[in-house]
């Protein structure tokens, strides 16, 4: 007479699969109570007793859910409290929590195992015809993709398989016009035009007659010039603090970049966008602007019922939260009526006075390594192709002088 076999802790045999016995603990009308549950079933006991050290792992790091009725919000909210655990960059969860606003809206109330591939497939080709961009789309499946990736995997087994896997992202199509208008050139302004948008600024700031007035628009054209004279990014601008410039070196130093998601009030500094601190070369109408401002500030300061000190802001809000950072959305709002009434192309933004930056030092002879040192990365696309653009015509003014000087060898 054969023994019967014995089972590992907690594993149970039917009709010759085998499943792992556990409990969790569940609320029902207000009260606490263990609740027994199975995984599902494997071929031999040693797989149903491995799935159940992972459930047990689980439960004592407070990561485990019950998978049996939670919707789609339920898992985004502790997939992100598993999320932030992973020591992620502050700025990659907040883009990830944005990217899955509209999933929530869409899929929040459902069921997480109910979600078919058909239903998200659709989804997406609903963004596409809402004219959203590609790299939008593709943002937010990237992030759908890792929230079903997780629920699939191991120790959580929430649904049978991850449908992000399962679709086709849209296809974006080029018309023959867009192709032919298409340029790879970032836009930036030239010198010339460059000199216009500044005056411009200032006539606009200058025009003002309330003087705070007059001092919030000053600083705003004074930060649009420091833009393009320092190749600093918005958020670092936004983020600068007195402390953060260095008058006897001449030298900026960046350490954060500014996050209003959240609000103004509720402010984050996050590292910059490399993660890495740099310092960045001014010159002299740089630190000069930075002195002004200094006086100016001072000046918004006296004329504010209360005034925010928690941090030492180069430029400050004047208005509904006075000495908070200024709103990176303002200076934007106030570069499109420079560039109308200037009479430039409206499409152009404070980032692209990062891609003048860039051009204006192209054109002075700056090496593109130096350049790349000054906006704080080594390996950026957009900076080459604006140096190469730049530079390719004093190369041409190189190969004409070459051949100036042997105009007098013959053939």
């Amino acid at each position: 007479m054969s023994k019967k076999r014995r089972l590992p802790p907690g594993v149970r045999e039917r009709n010759g699969r085998y499943t792992y016995r556990y409990s969790i603990e569940v609320i029902e009308n207000g009260v606490k109570r263990r609740k027994q549950k199975e995984t599902r079933s494997f071929a031999t006991p040693e797989e149903a007793y491995n799935q159940g050290i992972l459930i047990k792992a689980a439960q004592l790091k407070g990561t485990y859910v019950d998978e049996t009725n939670i919707t789609f919000e339920e898992w985004v909210e502790k997939f992100f409290e598993i999320y932030e655990r992973s020591r992620k960059k502050l700025s990659t969860i907040i883009n990830r929590r944005s990217h899955l606003s509209r999933p929530l809206q869409v899929f929040g109330k459902q069921k997480l195992k109910d979600i078919t591939a058909l239903q998200y497939q659709e989804f997406l080709y609903r963004l596409q015809d809402e004219g959203l961009s590609k790299n939008t789309i593709l943002a937010i499946h990237a992030a759908m993709s890792l929230v079903f990736k997780k629920a699939h995997r191991p120790p959580f087994r929430l649904i049978s398989r991850d449908i992000t896997k399962d679709v086709e992202l849209p296809s974006f199509v080029q018309t023959v016009e867009e192709l032919e208008e298409y340029t790879e050139i970032p836009k930036y302004l030239e010198k010339e035009d460059l000199a216009i948008f500044l005056k411009t600024a200032w006539d606009i700031a200058n025009s003002k007659e309330d003087i705070k007035e007059k001092l919030i628009a000053r600083q705003l054209a004074r930060m649009l010039f420091v833009l393009a004279y320092t190749g600093l990014r918005i958020g670092e601008l936004c983020a600068l603090e007195k402390e953060d410039i260095d008058r006897n070196r001449g030298v900026i130093t960046v350490t954060k970049t500014l996050n209003v998601s959240n609000g103004i009030e509720n402010y984050i500094l996050l590292t910059p966008k490399n993660k890495k601190k740099r310092e960045v070369d001014i010159t002299k109408k740089v630190l000069l602007a930075f002195s002004e401002q200094e006086l100016e500030r001072r000046q918004l300061e006296g004329m504010c019922e209360t005034y925010y000190r928690g941090r030492n802001f180069v430029f400050a809000n004047a208005r509904r939260k006075p000495g908070y950072p200024v709103y990176p959305n303002h200076v934007g709002f106030f570069m499109k009526k420079v560039l109308e009434k200037a009479n430039l192309p409206r499409d152009l933004s404070p980032h692209s006075l990062r891609h003048t930056y860039a051009s204006l030092m192209a054109e002075a002879g700056v090496e593109l390594p130096s350049i790349q040192r000054q906006l704080g990365h080594t390996n950026e696309k957009t900076t080459l192709q604006i140096y190469l653009h730049v530079t390719r015509s004093r190369r041409r003014a190189d190969v004409e002088k070459l051949e100036s000087l042997l105009d007098n060898i013959g053939m």
